[in-house]
């Protein structure tokens, strides 16, 4: 398996963005078009069928759950995993005295972190880039994000809570003009979750309900909208990437 990276060459379709943190013009950054579709263990066992046909789809699928459940057991049962792709490692946070009471107020939370192995990291360096395409903004960027609950603006939310998006272009649209086209959260997997309801949709502003139920952590907004100035909607959608990371405590 070590050698399997030199069996296959893997190109990533990328996308430049103008970079609006910088002040230089010639700033970009670059995203994988491919990152929003994420692909489930379905997807894997049909994938593993479909090159090794004297395996039954129902049968890897039954053994990849059992093998996922007895990892999330193991850990919670306060043991380091290592698979190999990654290795999970249970961690505590919080600040405690020596008879183990809790100090802050935050309290004390069970984790993991997940660190990819070397077998990843060398297929990683392999991986070629092919720009598929460039993005120009149009002056279109997000501001400030807002807990209207806590009123923080340092990218900390409430779940459950009204969050207020401000800047520029930044009213979320379909391609016919209706709403909401994508208003999505990305957590550090790049697992994506849709907000379909805004209760405030404007050029300027967007207010929604931060979803309730995500875990606690750090997470990327963005939207893809075809908004436009005039009566015209634009004939490729737009990708605004929020400036600051939201992060659930």
């Amino acid at each position: 398996m070590a050698d399997e990276n030199k069996k296959q060459e893997y190109v990533w379709p990328v996308e430049l963005r103008e970079n609006k943190i910088t002040e230089r013009t010639d700033d970009y950054t670059a995203s994988v078009k491919t990152f929003s579709d994420t692909k489930s263990l379905e997807y894997i066992a049909k994938e593993i069928v479909r090159e090794r046909t004297e395996y039954r789809e129902d049968t890897i699928l039954s053994i990849m759950k059992l093998v996922e459940e007895k990892i999330r057991h193991v850990l919670y049962s306060g043991y380091p995993v290592m698979t190999e792709n990654v290795r999970f490692s249970p961690t505590i946070t919080g600040s405690f005295d020596s008879h183990g009471e809790v100090l802050d107020d935050k309290g004390m939370k069970c984790g993991v972190n997940v660190t990819v192995n070397q077998i990843v990291k060398d297929g990683l360096a392999g991986v070629k880039l092919y720009i598929d395409s460039v993005q120009e903004l149009g002056g279109a960027k997000i501001d400030r994000v807002k807990d209207l609950t806590t009123g923080k603006t340092d990218g900390t939310v409430t779940p459950g809570g009204m969050v207020e998006v401000t800047g520029s272009k930044i009213k979320c649209l379909n391609e016919d003009g209706s709403g909401i086209g994508h208003f999505r959260l990305y957590n550090e997997s790049e697992s994506a979750e849709e907000v379909k309801v805004l209760g405030v949709n404007d050029p300027s502003k967007i207010i929604f309900i931060f979803p309730t139920g995500l875990l606690a952590g750090n997470y990327r907004l963005e939207i893809e909208t075809y908004f436009s100035n005039t009566s015209t909607m634009l004939k490729n959608p737009r990708t605004l990437v929020c400036p600051v990371t939201l992060k659930v405590e």
